[in-house]
């Protein structure tokens, strides 16, 4: 997978991803949400998830 944008520092990698490479939700049913997402947003980013 090749981003539009690189991650910058202190950004979780995988939200980047999610908000700038339009191909993970295209394969998503657009009446349910992205089951990664949501946990993000409920729990937060993992530490090892931050870019360093």
């Amino acid at each position: 997978m090749t981003l539009r944008k690189p991650c910058p520092k202190g950004q979780c990698r995988q939200c980047w991803s999610h908000a700038y490479d339009r191909e993970i939700h295209r394969r998503q049913d657009r009446s349910k949400d992205c089951a990664e997402c949501v946990d993000h947003m409920q729990n937060g980013c993992p530490s090892d998830q931050i870019q360093k």
